[in-house]
């Protein structure tokens, strides 16, 4: 298990040095197509207490230390998950589900943290999302590459990696492989 996270972080961070190099057109492309798919999700999961057995997704919530037990050298710790998922349906033997959204809560410290994490059907990740205190930091991805990181709403240069760029990709692969790591059955 050590071994599979130790082999996806260099993979990620191989990936996160070799941005792509696409026209500027091609980047709002893929950014207005992420928005879309974005809306989609978000109304399909708004519908979902309403619609019940018939909406689209399926929803895992945990939450991490439910009754607030003090961590050590951090004080107050909880982490809230909701992994909206579906299956491939047109595949009669594919049962693997397939995770489109991840939202959630970490509140650690003093410190909040809301974040959202889009995945393409295929998996891949669209779209990560995270907001605490004043700060809203965006990343857009098309075909496993990022080609967008804005903070509040102002798009910044992603020549360099920054801490920032790569805590918040590691994040999002991280939840991605918790939800598999839930589903996984050998």
């Amino acid at each position: 298990m050590k071994t599979k996270r130790f082999i996806l972080l260099v993979v990620l961070t191989l990936g996160l040095f070799s941005f792509p190099r696409i026209y500027s057109q091609d980047v709002e492309k893929c950014i207005q197509a992420i928005r879309e798919d974005y809306k989609t999700v978000k109304s399909q999961i708004a519908s979902l207490q309403k619609d019940g057995y018939a909406g689209k997704f399926y929803c895992l919530h945990t939450i991490d230390n439910k009754y607030g037990k003090s961590y050590s050298a951090v004080g107050e710790y909880k982490e809230e998950i909701w992994f909206y998922y579906d299956y491939n349906n047109e595949q009669e033997d594919d049962y693997k589900p397939k995770l489109r959204m991840v939202v959630g809560t970490t509140k650690s410290a003093d410190r909040s943290i809301y974040f959202e994490t889009l995945f393409s059907e295929s998996g891949e990740i669209l779209f990560a999302f995270e907001q605490s205190d004043n700060m809203a930091k965006r990343l857009y991805y098309n075909k496993g590459q990022i080609i967008r990181y804005s903070e509040n709403n102002v798009d910044q240069k992603i020549d360099e990696i920054t801490d920032d760029i790569i805590w918040m990709s590691r994040t999002a692969e991280e939840r991605k492989l918790r939800f598999e790591y839930f589903y996984a059955v050998e």
